[in-house]
């Protein structure tokens, strides 16, 4: 199974030790399934600062295919800026720089070059809704990551993604099931095929019109909670493919419980480590 993952680069700055981790939600996705062992490329744009160098050091680290991606003469790139205590981070400001990379606009070629894969990850912070109708026409598994945030649920937004879609991803704060069912079934009435949704230390459920299952999510004292969300859907994703999930398909009992498991395992996994997976040392 080959993987590609659209979208976002950025760095993630913890003033209170000058770290720089690289991440992004596309780039973490990628990054955690080559942990797993999968074939997965990058795909975005790069700016020509030293952050960049950065982000592209940690691809080049875990081999990461990013051969086709952009890189925007003069271009910088986004960074956001934390405090992090006890293994939690507190945010204090996103910085574009001077001329931000910015989001992708796909070629005729980049179309080609996405379809020689079997499953297609997204997110809301690739800021690339105009073209996911495109990616959602291709014969791949689509996958899209809606995040936290309410103006990615508005009516508009869901028509430019859900079309098409084959899992859509959705964090919410803890409600009860009768909330979390009522919003996964507005999801599924704009075309997507199952909706997943997590809510932290009150697990995961993912629905479809058939099922509705629920995942526990493995409570660890963390070191850094960095990524822990995108982790877990990378081991997911993984281990839906690898049960042979195909475009369209509403995912069954068995196999959802055993990817809830897998995402679970995964992300615990990855909260007993500082950094999503690496960082280097801002130099005075």
């Amino acid at each position: 199974m080959k993987y590609i993952c659209v979208g976002d680069n950025v760095i993630d700055y913890y003033v209170n030790n000058k770290r720089m981790y690289p991440g992004g939600n596309a780039l973490n996705v990628a990054v955690h399934l080559k942990k797993l062992g999968a074939e997965s490329a990058y795909f975005g744009n790069f700016g020509t600062d030293g952050m960049a160098g950065v982000i592209q050091r940690a691809l080049d680290k875990f081999e990461v295919d990013y051969s086709n991606c952009y890189t925007i003469e003069g271009a910088t790139t986004k960074h956001c800026v934390y405090n992090v205590v006890d293994g939690e981070r507190s945010f204090i400001k996103v910085e574009l720089g001077d001329n931000w990379q910015g989001p992708m606009h796909l070629t005729a070629a980049d179309m080609d070059y996405i379809s020689t894969f079997d499953v297609v990850i997204s997110s809301c912070n690739a800021k690339m809704e105009y073209e996911m109708l495109r990616i959602g026409a291709l014969n791949n598994v689509f996958v899209y990551d809606f995040g936290e945030k309410e103006k990615y649920r508005t009516d508009e937004y869901l028509s430019k993604v859900c079309p098409d879609l084959d899992l859509a991803l959705f964090s919410l704060e803890p409600c009860s099931i009768s909330e979390i069912l009522q919003f996964a079934k507005r999801i599924l009435s704009f075309g997507a095929k199952n909706v997943l949704v997590t809510m932290g230390k009150r697990g995961q459920y993912l629905i479809n019109d058939d099922i509705m299952i629920f995942g526990e999510t493995k409570l660890v004292d963390a070191v850094d909670t960095m990524g822990a969300g995108d982790s877990f859907l990378a081991a997911f994703v993984k281990c839906m493919a690898e049960a042979g999930w195909k475009k369209g398909e509403r995912f069954t009992p068995e196999k959802t419980k055993a990817a809830l498991e897998a995402g679970a395992n995964y992300a615990r996994e990855n909260c007993l480590v500082e950094g999503g997976f690496g960082y280097e040392v801002l130099e005075s």
